[in-house]
């Protein structure tokens, strides 16, 4: 594969609502910021190297994204986070920002200004430029001014609902308070960033607010079926159990319950109903449907998600850490995952987490079988 198709591969792959052809700015900031890698940082760890074409063309999207209207960033990494987010960064700050400005078929950068010198001695310069009008006294000053009492009207209730329900992390203001009361009454305080996270990730990937009506219409639901997710794969990694349909409903009915008591117990903002937009009194059904939907849409594959394998893995290792008497022979051997090997976590389809991972779809599955074979029943005695 030459790099160029390579290139133009993962330019795509960053950017999947793309619906046209790759702008062709693009692709020369994007091989000219490869070039210039290979000379200013020749020499990478093995690793890093994996990554080079991608970082590259990450950082070309990311400084033309505003240029270029580009559609929403979705980086997918070909190295673990951690190590990618180090070699974007090295690489953002030795390769010049100059690179990204257009340039004129003579390689000369074009500014602003060559751009509307070039436009007077064409011909097309001799029709009149429509221009804006020129704001009176009374428009500039109207946005400083303080509104009297005597204006009438009264500010429209979206506009209050666009500053209070929503806060700066994008989400709505009551889902942080509430995931954290959840937590805390389950004992579950250390998973509470995770399933923040994995809100942030549905809700509003790459920093934008979703365009999915579902996930808009049931954020109540999506934040159960998180949760139930998320606290799921911890005890099934820490004990190797796995829920099955009769732990399934307590545990729905204990979510449900809490979510419930979150809405009369925590306060958020003003405790007014526009700061609790968005939430809903969940039902079972309701759970049962959510629950079933993270599964099908894959959002259990992003790294939200497969990260707690990892956090798991620490926690375990810095428990061991803290005995005093411990052995070191005793101590668990680990397989160290280098990003050059095989030894990934993604092609180990029989580890202790994938085959936790399919009881716990498997009886999501049954459940949600189960509920549509007795709605059908009912719906047939009717008739």
């Amino acid at each position: 594969m030459s790099r160029q198709t390579q290139l133009d591969q993962v330019l795509l792959s960053l950017m999947p609502q793309l619906s046209t052809d790759l702008p062709k700015p693009l692709i020369e900031l994007a091989n000219s910021l490869l070039a210039q890698s290979m000379h200013r940082a020749s020499t990478l760890k093995a690793d890093e190297e994996i990554a080079r074409h991608y970082a590259c063309a990450n950082i070309a999207c990311d400084r033309l994204k505003i240029q270029l209207d580009l559609p929403p960033i979705d980086p997918r990494p070909p190295i673990p986070p951690r190590l990618y987010k180090r070699l974007y960064t090295h690489l953002d700050n030795i390769l010049p920002n100059s690179a990204s400005a257009p340039r004129t078929p003579s390689g000369r950068v074009r500014t602003p200004s060559s751009r509307l010198k070039n436009l007077g001695d064409s011909p097309a310069s001799a029709t009149r430029v429509p221009s804006r009008a020129t704001p009176t006294k009374e428009s500039t000053l109207a946005q400083w001014r303080t509104p009297s009492k005597t204006t009438t009207g009264t500010p429209k209730k979206s506009a209050k609902k666009a500053s209070t329900a929503v806060s700066e992390n994008g989400l709505h203001s009551w889902i942080q308070p509430t995931t954290r009361f959840i937590c805390q009454e389950t004992n579950h305080k250390k998973l509470a960033p995770t399933i923040l996270a994995g809100m942030e990730a549905i809700v509003i990937p790459a920093g934008r607010k979703t365009d999915d009506s579902w996930v808009l219409q049931h954020i109540t639901g999506l934040l159960a079926a998180i949760y139930f997710y998320v606290t799921m794969r911890v005890r099934a990694l820490a004990s190797g159990e796995a829920v099955d349909r009769n732990g399934y409903l307590p545990v729905r009915e204990e979510i449900i319950t809490l979510l419930s008591r979150a809405r009369k117990e925590v306060t958020v903002g003003n405790s007014d109903e526009d700061s609790w937009d968005g939430f809903t009194s969940l039902k079972t059904k309701e759970f049962d449907d959510a629950v079933a939907q993270v599964n099908e849409r894959g959002w259990l594959n992003d790294d939200w998600y497969q990260g707690i394998v990892d956090v798991v893995k620490l926690t375990q290792r810095s428990q061991l850490d803290d005995v005093d008497m411990m052995d070191e022979d005793a101590l668990p051997k680990m397989q160290i995952k280098r990003a050059d090997t095989m030894f990934q976590d993604k092609y180990d389809f029989l580890s202790e987490a994938k085959r936790a991972d399919y009881k716990i779809w498997k009886e999501s599955m049954l459940t949600r079988i189960n509920s549509l074979t007795t709605t059908n029943t009912a719906m047939d005695i009717d008739k």
